[in-house]
């Protein structure tokens, strides 16, 4: 059975390739460089789902060999590196992905007191 924690990183990569310009760019180059947008995007949703600071989530992600396949990484971007990606990400493709998760993975929907 798959983890929660897997699915979202499954789906959450599907819909940050669908946002980038180069969604078929290798997450983690060989011979190193830059990872691609597409990870950096999943990373930073990861981050944001398990609700931790940008150091504790690379670190607790270290210990995830399972989502790290999911994105395809053999090695994490050290933390900082990570929140420096995230304050220069154009706005245009955070908001094209926040777009495309605006959608829950359980497809359950809330409604207030109000009933609407």
């Amino acid at each position: 059975m798959t983890s929660e924690i897997r699915l979202f990183t499954r789906v959450t990569v599907a819909k940050a390739k669908s946002v980038v310009a180069n969604p078929d760019e290798p997450a983690d180059p060989e011979g190193g460089g830059g990872f691609a947008e597409w990870a950096m995007l999943t990373l930073h949703a990861l981050r944001i789902e398990l609700g931790k600071s940008y150091r504790v989530a690379v670190d607790l992600l270290s210990e995830m060999p399972g989502v790290l396949d999911e994105i395809g990484l053999t090695r994490l971007p050290h933390y900082t590196v990570l929140r420096t990606w995230f304050a220069r990400i154009p706005t245009q493709t955070w908001r094209a992905f926040l777009g495309a998760s605006t959608e829950k993975r359980t497809g359950h929907a809330a409604i207030d007191s109000t009933g609407i």
